[in-house]
């Protein structure tokens, strides 16, 4: 038996909207916007957020500060300069767009089947409790994934990809089961999942490059188009 365990940010569904539509709103005047590639931008921002997230959890960064620097990180890597204030305004916007959130129609369509299918379920995300949770219900998961296989770092102790965290998920289902994951992040999701003996469906959006020696996920995937049929043809290999 094969349970089907879900990352949430990127993955449930698309986080660069909110980012967008934040974006615009805040520096829709300023020149520089119409001269860089939001995506680009974004690909920066989360590469920022992951870089400074074990130092947030460590206590060494304050979650507000971590916040505003992965932004004004992000935006001096493309030679941009914006003041903490500035950046603090686009964070409160970017806060309330991802509370506006609504699933990808496709992650609908896969929970929908899986769910008719009777396959087991579970969540595996990142970060604070309270905001983690405030995105899920706003998504409206628990539909289809029961409150209690709900994992999230700060709740369990452990965060992604150290195994430990995909070792708490596996407590909670039959010993014989085996695990797929879901999820956006290579250094996160590929490489945790991976060392933890599941499997990985990436949905590598930003078209991350892998080297020869890099750990490969059992399935790449550059957009939701074929997540469903991948997923389910995952599990009817078993």
């Amino acid at each position: 038996m094969t349970v089907v365990v879900f990352d949430v940010d990127d993955t449930l569904y698309d986080q660069f909207s909110p980012f967008e539509l934040a974006m615009i709103k805040n520096f829709g005047e300023k020149k520089w916007l119409s001269e860089i590639s939001l995506r680009t931008l974004y690909q920066l921002f989360r590469y920022h957020s992951d870089l400074a997230f074990p130092d947030t959890v460590s206590g060494a960064l304050s979650l507000k500060d971590m916040r505003v620097y992965r932004i004004q990180a992000a935006l001096n890597d493309l030679g941009i300069e914006e003041s903490k204030g500035v950046c603090q305004a686009f964070q409160d916007c970017y806060f309330y767009e991802q509370n506006q959130l609504v699933l990808h129609p496709e992650m609908v369509r896969l929970l929908t089947i899986l769910d008719e299918k009777k396959v087991l379920t579970g969540l595996l995300t990142n970060g604070p409790t309270e905001h983690q949770q405030l995105k899920i219900e706003q998504l409206g998961v628990s539909k289809w994934i029961s409150e209690d296989t709900h994992h999230i770092s700060e709740s369990i102790g452990y965060s992604k990809p150290d195994v430990s965290a995909f070792k708490v998920v596996e407590t909670i289902y039959p010993d014989n089961s085996q695990f797929l994951y879901v999820g956006d992040s290579y250094e996160n999701d590929v490489i945790g999942a991976k060392k933890a003996g599941w499997q990985i469906v990436w949905l590598n959006k930003n078209n991350k490059r892998l080297t020869q020696e890099m750990i490969k996920p059992d399935v790449a995937l550059s957009s939701y188009d074929n997540i469903v049929e991948t997923v389910l043809g995952l599990l009817q290999e078993e």
